[in-house]
């Protein structure tokens, strides 16, 4: 099944704070591996997780601003990334869990 890019990355996310805190991995490194998390959507808005906070941020007009990203309902038959209006996948019709 697919998976949400912006819940992938915040899983990814929680991997590399525990790795941070653990001592496997160094300052630097944990900001490089975070800044690589970075989502792009359907706009083209390019979307990071903050390093120290967790906390979504979308890049809009050469400034980040701190906003909740666009989830997606992922279709239980098809793996479908559908927008969270649907009730239905666009893709094979099965009904959406919300």
């Amino acid at each position: 099944m697919a998976v949400d890019p912006f819940a992938e990355a915040e899983i990814r996310y929680r991997f590399l704070t525990e790795e941070r805190r653990t001592g496997n991995l160094q300052a630097r490194a944990f900001r490089v591996a975070v800044r690589d998390l970075a989502v792009l959507d359907n706009e083209g808005r390019r979307w990071m997780l903050g390093p120290e906070d967790g906390i979504w941020y979308r890049r809009e007009s050469e400034r980040w601003l701190q906003a909740d990203p666009p989830r997606r309902l992922v279709c239980p038959s098809c793996g479908h990334h559908n927008l969270g209006r649907h009730s239905f996948c666009v893709e094979c019709g099965q009904r959406l869990d919300r």
